[in-house]
């Protein structure tokens, strides 16, 4: 807080919208799937409309904003943040840019406008996201595409190309985090140790992935970070049924590290 109290010694940490959103604590002891972890993941992932290419002056920014499980209560508090982040200005060289229009993705779909700013430039959508209909166009085949780059790690190591246990567990292990932290009350199942047996019988046919490169700029820590992680195209085949709602979730959650900055972006057709 402003006094220099440490957040996890504030006794309103649970209240306080900043720590919700931005420097989730972890409370008590973890189930012992998920310790080890220093915070909760962050319950929000922004997702970039412009697929990662250099805007001119002037050009629109446009990005949406996902709220994930109880930070959806926090809309506004998300929005003022966008247009601070928006006057303080973005990159190293602090491109600024203003908040022209705000709207909210409905159940149904459609968009509701909820607010805005002056003048021209930027445009957020944070947004209450519904999952998709758990179900695949073929219960026996699916086209997984990595739209951004997904940065996977085995042992320790990031990977170039992964089998689909191995990805299995990584969406498993994404859905439970982001249930425990930020859905009370969730009915968790943490027997899956069933359901990475039969990921095992799902065979990847053919996969065409590379390495992309990305970098950011972190100004909390001065510098430019490495992010790159493999992008391309995986075909899968086998009884996916079992997976359907996993697959589904994953393409609103993403998978992997720096899913918050919308790195690990799938799609399934």
């Amino acid at each position: 807080m402003d006094n220099g109290q440490p957040r996890g010694s504030c006794r309103l940490r649970r209240e306080c919208a900043h720590t919700r959103l931005f420097e989730t604590l972890i409370d008590g002891e973890a189930p012992p799937f998920l310790r080890g972890l220093p915070t909760a993941p962050r319950p929000f992932i922004f997702e970039p409309r412009e697929g990662g290419r250099r805007l001119a002056a002037g050009e629109p920014l446009r990005f949406d904003l996902v709220l994930l499980g109880q930070a959806a209560e926090l809309q506004a508090f998300a929005v003022l943040a966008v247009e601070r982040m928006a006057a303080a200005g973005l990159a190293r060289a602090r491109h600024r840019f203003a908040v022209e229009q705000v709207a909210c993705l409905e159940p149904d779909g459609g968009w509701r406008e909820i607010g805005g700013g002056n003048g021209g430039g930027g445009g957020a959508a944070p947004s209450a996201t519904c999952l998709p209909p758990a179900e695949l166009p073929d219960p026996t085949h699916a086209t997984l595409r990595f739209v951004t780059p997904t940065r996977l790690k085995i042992r320790d190591h990031l990977v170039t190309t992964i089998g689909f246990r191995a990805l299995a567990f990584a969406m498993l292990r994404r859905c439970l985090e982001l249930a425990h932290f930020h859905v009370p009350g969730a009915a968790i199942d943490w027997g899956f140790q069933p359901l990475l047996v039969a990921a095992g019988g799902v065979r990847a046919k053919t996969a065409r992935l590379r390495w992309r490169d990305w970098q950011r700029w972190s100004n909390r820590q001065g510098c430019k970070m490495n992010l790159g992680g493999f992008v391309g195209e995986m075909e899968i085949e086998g009884d996916l049924a079992p997976f359907a709602a996993l697959l589904r979730a994953a393409e609103v959650l993403h998978v992997g590290k720096g899913a918050t900055f919308g790195l690990g972006r799938m799609e399934i057709a």
